[in-house]
């Protein structure tokens, strides 16, 4: 092969990725997103090493960045700037109405006090979480999980992948489609995050029906508030501060998350009365 003929595929790379992921966005934002996360993640899982709430090394918390640098690389090479632009604007949207916002207050304010008044929680560990170290103090931890947990997933599960699902599916196969493929990302986990190993096969099972809940309750967030990537990211962050923290553990954790599973069941049947009404009229 010559110089010429180098030169030319080199020059021609490029527009043939752009053309593929053009033509297959979301899988190539799947395998984008799970090569990023995973490729941080094995090799702690095969390193033996548990991470545990508030020690700051071995930590998952970078791996979950994956999700939201998958989406903005997607959306650079389908987009461009005005892709970029957009990903942006519902990244940083926080004009949702007051409506949006109070049900998101009342609902995350309820829940913690409810679970703290009745003794199944206490504050002095609410912000205890996997892989951070406390010494930081609570104010950084609650900014660390939402910059790399609430961010780093939402622009991705939500702000790339149920926005183009939305345009040609249901609140409810959205929600379910999501699920299917946002739990398996999390595989790697089970093997080295403290709160995962101790699942035995039931709490596995409650793990993902619970998660399933949480694509609802998310997907329906994003939707209504009109596409507020900001504001599923900070549902995200406080739902996992009320089931994946040391003062939300045992009953705790699990009442928060039959609170999303009512929720969720609520959603699905709104949802479909919604379809319903609009194949019939």
């Amino acid at each position: 092969m010559n110089a010429v003929d180098d030169q030319s595929i080199r020059a021609q790379s490029p527009s043939t990725i752009r053309t593929w992921v053009a033509a297959h966005p979301l899988s190539a934002y799947l395998a984008l997103a799970y090569a990023l996360s995973w490729a941080y993640w094995i090799p702690l899982a095969l390193r033996a090493q548990t991470v545990e709430p508030g020690v700051g090394w071995p930590s998952q918390m970078p791996g979950l960045l994956g999700p939201a640098i998958a989406a903005v690389i997607v959306t650079a090479l389908i987009g461009g700037k005005a892709g970029l632009a957009d990903l942006r604007r519902r990244t940083t949207r926080w004009r949702v109405g007051w409506w949006w916002l109070s049900v998101v207050a009342i609902l995350l304010a309820g829940a913690i006090g409810l679970l703290i008044a009745g003794g199944l929680a206490h504050s002095g560990d609410l912000t205890l979480y996997n892989g951070i170290s406390a010494g930081i103090g609570p104010l950084a931890t609650i900014a660390v999980v939402f910059l790399l947990n609430g961010v780093g997933e939402e622009v991705g599960w939500r702000g790339f992948l149920a926005e183009r699902l939305l345009k040609r599916h249901s609140l409810t196969a959205t929600a379910l489609l999501v699920a299917l493929v946002w739990a398996p990302w999390h595989a790697p986990l089970f093997f080295f995050l403290s709160s995962f190993k101790d699942f035995s096969i039931v709490g596995g099972v409650g793990w993902v029906i619970g998660l399933t809940a949480g694509s609802f309750v998310l997907t329906w967030l994003y939707r209504g508030s009109g596409s507020s990537i900001l504001l599923v990211a900070v549902w995200h962050t406080a739902f996992n501060f009320t089931s994946a923290t040391s003062a939300f553990s045992g009953s705790a954790a699990a009442i928060s998350s039959t609170m999303v599973m009512v929720a969720a069941v609520a959603i699905i049947v709104a949802d479909w009365r919604r379809c319903r009404r609009s194949k019939t009229s």
